[in-house]
């Protein structure tokens, strides 16, 4: 049984030296390759960044130019820095066939060295957290110190697994009880599957509102909401995502909303189960996939659990009207749904489950990756790799069907995407509308801001790469357990690649977006650590192995931050007056235009106002609020003027008096006024023709 510790490969202790096993090999070449990864990053960076990742023709509106900072150098130093688990991987690989010759005493303790100064640099962003040693704080725009783990947590952390090693050590028939109570049945897999679905269900009630009680929700909430709710809007309003409109998050999943909003009601209430729905399936897609790999419906949901709650880690309180990922149905079901999904069928298919050809796997990650490609090319590339690491193609023949049939399935799904949108709108899609928001935020800098220097971003780091290093380890050795391989490959791959998301836009608030899937690289890399334990009857516990306990120890210390259901449920009885339902501007709207007359809104929710009053919102975005550059509303202008609309709707709220001014020069003349429940003005813009 591997070791997370990777090492303690002992050879004979008679010989005076002896041949380096794997997991010796990647933890030697541990500080040589941090070194060198260091070096590349720091030289390589910014002309990478400057040469392949420098900002496009984009033109801001001047308001925004203190919002816009690109970061080119940044870019490429992080992209750079995924040499280093894939550096410390090819050492260990390289040295399969030909394992290095060191003196076995040399080589313990070379390991044991590695692994001490892994631990200081991970203490060190702990300590910077505090400011005790350096700092993990930058203050820039709207940049906050995010203290995100209790000292109480982080003693808990530090203190149980000693403890608990120490107890199952000296007490024999503690670790008998836990085998007994790990022991599948046909009850405990029952139950355990009612109490994930039940604390599931709680953790998502805190994402439901509805109409009457949003106003009264956490103010993040009410912030965010509407960008989301506006593309099953676009979509009941007759929009096309890929075709007339640009979805900023997901490009499939709002019509599995917008079928749901049109049978059962089109509302914020209805909008938001059906994401809280989608989003706990999903995770009981991970919960299913972590039975799958420790055969043990008790010991999954004693990992699920910390990994379900650290991955709703709680941004802003009180507890009972919380703001954090669980609200955001940008970040769950859009960006981790589909991830998690993809996970699951993976897991599935290289354990010889349905689904059994490689093209319906990928043919499904295709549909992740056409959804959102932020997190969808990570999910994509990391099956990949998992496929690869669980089960090596033994021939170039293999390799190729593989090859052939990854291609396949990923063609299939454009294919099935291309078609179902030509029989909606008459028009083949535009796949490279999906990175549109992508270019405008990560390559041109609209709302970027730096990362610190130091920080648990290091930390988060530093468990994908360990993920994907034990899983190229456990591949080499050809370990039985390929759901275990296949899982950490995934999970360390997609948590790289994803983790661009706050190497571009790296406020705090938005690396705890990424604890989902930081706590699940902990959960599988406690089952290494567990085993290789177990096997040793759980005496000499290495560095490392400790160091994974005391991760998945901050992740339990997450249970605390458990909803209370009658807290929600006196949260969604309190209400007031539906706040985004705009009456005020649906009613002037509807006063200025006839029915099913081709209109643009360029204000918040204006989609919904339109399908609600049977007017036909033409644009292509959202809301002005969506709308950063000159050439966005240029394309909002001749979308009107293509679909023979004469008349553009704005509420000042959300317009810059630049934007104003380009209206004007565009032909568009002011002609209703009225006031704006908000405490601005809407009004109504006629075209009279371009330079008029």
């Amino acid at each position: 049984m591997s070791s997370i510790s990777l090492g303690v490969e002992r050879g004979t202790r008679r010989a005076r030296t002896t041949a380096l096993g794997t997991a010796e090999v990647a933890w030697l070449a541990l500080v040589p390759c941090a070194l060198l990864t260091a070096a590349v990053v720091a030289l390589l960076g910014p002309p990478l960044g400057r040469t392949f990742l420098a900002p496009g023709s984009d033109v801001f509106w001047p308001t925004l130019a203190s919002k816009v900072r690109p970061e080119p150098a940044e870019h490429g130093r992080y992209l750079l820095s995924l040499l280093g688990p894939v550096l410390v991987a090819g050492a260990a690989l390289a040295s399969a066939r030909r394992p290095p010759q060191l003196e076995a005493a040399l080589a313990r303790r070379a390991v044991m060295a590695a692994q001490l100064l892994l631990i200081g640099f991970v203490a060190l962003c702990f300590l910077a957290q505090y400011d005790v040693v350096l700092s993990a704080f930058r203050p820039v725009w709207r940049a906050t110190h995010v203290r995100y783990f209790t000292l109480p947590t982080l003693a808990f952390a530090l203190a149980a697994p000693p403890l608990a090693l120490a107890l199952l050590r000296r007490r024999t028939d503690v670790a008998a009880r836990v085998r007994v109570l790990a022991r599948e049945t046909r009850v405990r897999r029952t139950g355990a599957l009612l109490v994930a679905i039940l604390l599931t269900a709680l953790w998502l009630l805190t994402a439901v509102d509805t109409d009457g009680s949003i106003d009264l929700t956490a103010s993040a909430v009410l912030i965010h909401l509407p960008w989301s709710l506006s593309e099953p809007f676009a979509i009941l309003n007759g929009r096309t995502p890929l075709v007339d409109f640009h979805a900023q998050y997901g490009q499939l999943w709002p019509y599995v909303a917008a079928a749901t909003m049109k049978l059962f009601g089109a509302s914020i209430g209805v909008y938001d189960v059906c994401a809280a729905t989608c989003s706990g399936l999903a995770l009981l897609a991970v919960y299913a996939t972590l039975r799958r790999v420790v055969r043990s419906s008790a010991a999954a949901l004693a990992l699920y659990l910390p990994f379900m709650a650290t991955g709703f880690f709680m941004k802003v309180g009180p507890p009972d009207n919380r703001y954090g990922p669980a609200n955001l149905p940008s970040l769950w079901p859009v960006r981790y749904g589909g991830s998690y999904l993809l996970l699951w069928l993976l897991v599935r298919h290289v354990t010889g489950a349905a689904p059994r050809r490689a093209w319906l796997l990928f043919g499904a990650a295709g549909l992740v990756l056409i959804n959102n490609p932020e997190f969808g090319t990570g999910a994509v590339a990391a099956a990949a790799v998992a496929l690869v690491a669980a089960h090596p193609p033994r021939s170039r023949a293999a390799a190729v069907r593989l090859l052939a049939e990854a291609v396949g399935g990923l063609a299939g799904a454009v294919v099935l995407v291309a078609v179902g949108t030509l029989l909606r709108s008459g028009s083949l899609p535009h796949f490279g509308w999906a990175l549109k928001f992508s270019r405008l935020y990560g390559v041109s800098g609209w709302e970027m801001l730096p990362l610190p220097r130091i920080g648990i971003y290091f930390v988060v780091y530093v468990t994908f790469a360990a993920a994907v290093v034990v899983a190229i380890v456990r591949a080499l050795r050809r370990e039985a357990d390929v759901a275990l391989t296949a899982a950490l490959m995934w999970s360390g791959a997609f948590g790289l690649l994803a983790g661009a998301y706050f190497a571009g836009r790296s406020h705090p608030q938005v690396l705890i977006d990424l604890f989902s899937s930081w706590a699940l690289s902990v959960v599988l890399l406690t089952i290494v650590a567990v085993r290789a334990l177990a096997a040793r009857d759980w005496r000499a516990p290495s560095p490392a192995e400790l160091a994974v306990l005391f991760g998945l120890g901050l992740t339990i210390c997450s249970l605390a931050q458990l909803p209370t259901p009658w807290g929600q449920v006196a949260r969604l009885r309190r209400t007031t007056a539906p706040i985004y339902e705009r009456r005020e501007v649906a009613r002037f709207v509807a006063e200025q235009t006839r029915r099913g007359e081709k209109v643009v809104l360029l204000m918040p929710l204006g989609h919904r106002i339109a399908y609600e009053i049977h007017r036909v919102d033409v644009s292509p975005y959202a809301s002005m609020q969506e709308i950063a550059t000159v050439q966005q509303l240029r394309a909002t202008v001749a979308a009107l003027r293509r679909e023979g609309g004469r008349k553009l709707f704005i509420t000042t709220e959300v317009t810059f008096p630049e934007q104003l001014a380009f209206l004007r020069e565009a032909g568009f003349q002011a002609q209703v006024r009225a006031p704006d429940a908000e405490g601005g003005q809407v009004a109504e813009l006629v075209d009279s023709g371009p330079g008029s």
